[in-house]
């Protein structure tokens, strides 16, 4: 976040440069008026002095960036003791409350800034970054709105595009991004072409990803981000070189890789003690990944195992609070440097270290580059390698990954858990699954409520097939890109081209809560998944909801989620082998409404009763798959 320093403009109002500015003015005679002064108490490094306020301002920025969080306070308010309306100190104590969780406090404090000094970009801009970290997004897209209106910087330009996107308004996000690189364009800067890629992304435009995430790469080669992006986005490809996506997270591995000095040799108690297994992940809060992640935690045997979170996002909600409760040791590791997260976790003496995000958002890979853990295991968050060699272990399962095809485009062994790679948690609040709306319509209506840049032309094409052949029936897209023109148009043409009118088409985009986008699965009979890149909880949630899914098999983890997901479910009829047997599955479902109706009746006790949703029976798995690799860790060191 930016702050101020001693360049930067003061927030009096004056554009004079802080050092220079209250420190004393002219009064109307011209004789120097001084500023308040301000009797600092001794501090850890600080002798008790008199200094003037703008001097003040410097010294509790300066603890606060070191992180003496209540120092930094403690001058603050003395200033505003001493001038209640001094913009500086109102606002970054407001930054500080934030930093502290305190964010009601913060957010008053933020605004009462920006009413009293209505005209300071800084004020504007910063309080856009915190309400973006706490994904109040409409106050953000505002308050970046109001910083370009003082000053167009394409510093501003970027972050509006970029949360922008976060809202849905793709369109205007990528003009947003693109004004950002225009303004930018003598000083060239990766970021704002890492955000362009992720906007283009979300519109499907995955060429023009890959492109601005290469951009990226070429101008910042260190940008792990941009280029964790780009491997992400190539898992989306319609026809993927699976030589080539491997060799490309390999490239990333080979740059990251930097072990840390081994751990000291095992000691002879190391076999019989509890194992110290740490979980992370920028996802322990309402997020897809902690249905996943937060049964595990709560059925976790704590007589064996000791538990520890890792948790790299500055958002507490109510679910964070919640797995925060169901392990002893949680670690904010929100924004510190790597080397000293590595050494934390040294210091925790972990033995397994879990990565959840693999090439996701915020995600911790270079961390696991320096290899803190003896045996470091990627899980859940990513369908493919990682491509580092400090990475042991990735868990899957036979169906996802079968032996023998997948093992050679991976640089972790596969470790293929007995039934399921995952298991499934259900929302706490989850509306009853309603009669088959196909009773009520009198026609079908398929639906994919999935991330749209998985639906490819290649995808539309064949939904294209099965809407032609299923008579008035309907298909409903819903996600948040729906909301973007061009997304709508190119959906529109591509299924024009292959002969569907838009009267058999229906876009939603993201509802307020999630009782509610579960409720609009009671309007669709059966639920198509995309392909290569299958759905995994949107997959969960229309069975839950008690719609069957039809999935076509392919040939990587990322297109065989759903081969994983209906085997073990008892339904390897929904299961296709090509794009024709796709399109006979679901039209001759549509034609079964006994069957239909059926499915609908009973997929929630199903899912219930699979493997899928077993909580106590995965995690013995889990365990028994942690205990192994443990095992084999100290036999290794034995010899």
């Amino acid at each position: 976040m930016s702050t101020v320093g001693r360049n930067d403009p003061c927030s009096c109002g004056s554009g004079r440069k802080a050092k220079n500015c209250c420190q004393s003015s002219k009064g109307p005679s011209g004789a120097a008026i001084k500023a308040p002064m301000i009797l600092l108490p001794a501090m850890e490094g600080l002798r008790a002095q008199e200094v003037h306020v703008g001097q003040a301002v410097l010294i509790a920025q300066d603890r606060q960036q070191h992180g003496d969080l209540a120092g930094a306070e403690k001058i603050y308010r003395l200033i505003l003791a001493v001038d209640p309306n001094h913009g500086d100190a109102m606002f970054f104590l407001g930054v500080l409350q934030h930093q502290m969780g305190n964010s009601r406090q913060a957010f008053t404090l933020l605004k009462l800034a920006i009413e009293k000094h209505p005209k300071v970009y800084k004020y504007h801009f910063n309080f856009g970054i915190i309400c973006d970290e706490v994904s109040a997004i409409e106050e953000s897209i505002k308050a970046y709105r109001c910083a370009i209106a003082i000053d167009p910087q394409p510093a501003a330009w970027g972050n509006l595009g970029k949360v922008l996107k976060q809202f849905g308004e793709l369109d205007e996000a990528a003009e947003c991004c693109k004004q950002c690189i225009q303004l930018q364009k003598h000083f060239q800067n990766a970021i704002p072409y890492n955000n362009l890629g992720t906007v283009y992304q979300q519109q499907g435009k995955l060429k023009e990803a890959v492109e601005s995430f290469a951009m990226a790469i070429s101008i910042d080669p260190s940008d792990t981000m941009a280029e964790s992006n780009y491997l992400y986005t190539l898992n989306f490809l319609a026809q993927p070189d699976l030589q080539k996506i491997f060799n490309a997270h390999k490239n990333f591995g080979a740059r990251y890789d930097r072990p840390m000095a081994p751990r000291p040799s095992p000691t002879a108690t190391d076999s019989t003690r509890k194992i110290r297994v740490g979980y992370v992940s920028a996802d322990f809060r309402q997020h897809s990944v902690a249905h996943f992640i937060e049964p595990i935690l709560a059925a976790h045997d704590q007589s064996k195992f000791e538990l520890f979170c890792y948790y790299n996002h500055s958002i507490i909600d109510e679910r964070t609070k919640h797995m925060k409760s169901l392990v002893p040791n949680w670690r904010l590791i929100f924004q510190r440097p790597d080397a000293d997260v590595a050494e934390l976790i040294r210091r925790d003496g972990i033995d397994i270290l879990v990565d959840l995000a693999g090439h996701t958002g915020t995600n911790s890979l270079p961390l696991f580059g320096l290899k803190p853990a003896p045996v470091q295991v990627s899980w859940i968050g990513y369908p493919n390698t990682t491509g580092l060699s400090t990475m042991d272990y990735r868990i899957t399962d036979a169906f996802a990954d079968p032996q023998g095809a997948a093992d050679g485009f991976h640089t972790e062994k596969l470790w293929r858990l007995p039934e399921c790679f995952s298991c499934f948690e259900a929302p706490t609040q989850s509306p009853d699954v309603g009669p088959l709306p196909l009773l009520k319509n009198a026609h079908i209506t398929f639906g994919s409520f999935n991330n749209f840049a998985k639906t490819t032309p290649e995808v539309i094409a064949v939904w294209a097939n099965i809407l032609k052949r299923v008579p008035q029936s309907r298909l409903v897209l819903k996600n948040k890109s729906m909301a973007a023109k061009h997304v709508q148009t190119f959906i529109l043409s591509h299924f024009a081209k292959n002969g569907v009118g838009p009267e058999q088409l229906n876009f939603l985009t993201m509802d307020n809560d999630q009782t509610s986008h579960l409720d609009r699965y009671n309007s669709i009979d059966i639920a198509l998944d995309p392909f290569p890149y299958n759905g995994t909880t949107t997959t969960f949630d229309a069975l839950w909801m008690g719609v069957p899914m039809v999935v076509l098999s392919g040939c990587n983890h990322v297109s065989r989620v759903g081969v994983s997901q209906m085997s073990n479910l008892g339904l390897p009829e929904l299961i296709a082998r090509d794009t024709n047997d796709y399109v006979n599955i679901a039209v001759n479902l549509a034609n079964d409404v006994p069957r239909l109706t059926a499915l609908r009746a009973g997929l929630r006790e199903r899912l219930k009763n699979s493997p899928l949703m077993n909580v106590p029976r995965f995690t013995k798995n889990l365990e028994e798959a942690y205990q192994a690799m443990w095992k084999t860790y100290l036999g290794a060191q034995a010899t």
